[in-house]
């Protein structure tokens, strides 16, 4: 069964659901980016907040990963910066998949009208913000080093990542069009080599580094299925099947 073959059963299914408004691609499929190990995003507009939860499923091998979320919710992007970040570009770029009433068109109409320059001001001031929030792991960073306590500074600098990553991309409107580029995005949104080099320094993007760190959260996600504990249902039938895939991946490497 072909991947364009998946998606229409996808949103057949999608459509019988009640309160669903509208029903659109998103991500790399969307943006024309998508590889062989890309799951395929599909975003749902629902009436309610009684029906907004999100489900992960393979559907003949195929990853799909199926959000809903309500008109106010997606509408939150023209009101507020940090929400803006992470929404703009799904909107913009989204393909509509069932769009009877014309739902989600009138959010990718205003979404691509829509000027960052109207942002400016709220954006950094939650910049601002968020680099006041730092100032506590600021300090258990310091406390860490000080005392040798490594444990410490690497549960600081988890933090630290998004809430001086939100920071520069809030300070200079950067929009994010996959969480797959917020580490990079964030680095690079300021043309300053002090801050590039630091940041990427924290983030850990650093060749090699980056890619014993991807194969051993991939071991780490494996060991930690295996460790778990659970009654046969739909989330450990996800973890396992996810878990097979990533051991063949690993022994091709």
């Amino acid at each position: 069964m072909t991947g364009s073959r998946m998606l229409e059963e996808v949103v057949r299914d999608l459509r019988a659901e009640e309160g669903v408004l509208a029903v659109f691609l998103a991500g790399s499929h969307a943006r024309g980016e998508a590889n062989e190990h890309s799951d395929v995003d599909v975003e749902v507009l629902v009436s309610s907040e009684a029906q907004v939860r999100n489900a992960t499923l393979y559907r003949d091998g195929l990853l799909f990963s199926v959000g809903r979320s309500t008109v106010a919710h997606r509408e939150r992007a023209f009101t507020d910066p940090q929400t803006a970040l992470w929404n703009l570009t799904a909107l913009r770029t989204g393909v509509p998949l069932h769009d009877p009433d014309g739902v989600f068109a009138d959010l990718q109409g205003r979404a691509r009208a829509f000027g960052w320059a109207s942002f400016e001001e709220a954006a950094r001031a939650r910049a601002a913000h968020l680099l006041a929030g730092a100032v506590e792991d600021v300090h258990k960073v310091m406390g860490g080093l000080s005392r040798g306590d490594d444990a410490k500074v690497a549960y600081a600098c988890l933090s630290l990542t998004f809430e001086l990553g939100d920071a520069a991309l809030l300070e200079t409107g950067t929009l994010i069009p996959t969480e797959n580029r917020y580490l990079t995005l964030a680095r690079d949104a300021w043309p300053d080599p002090a801050w590039r080099s630091a940041y990427g320094t924290l983030v850990g993007l650093t060749g090699e580094v980056v890619r014993a760190r991807g194969r051993a959260a991939l071991t780490a996600f494996g060991r930690a299925v295996a460790l778990t504990r659970r009654v046969e249902d739909h989330d450990r039938t996800l973890a396992h099947e996810a878990a097979r895939r990533v051991q063949g991946f690993l022994g091709g490497a």
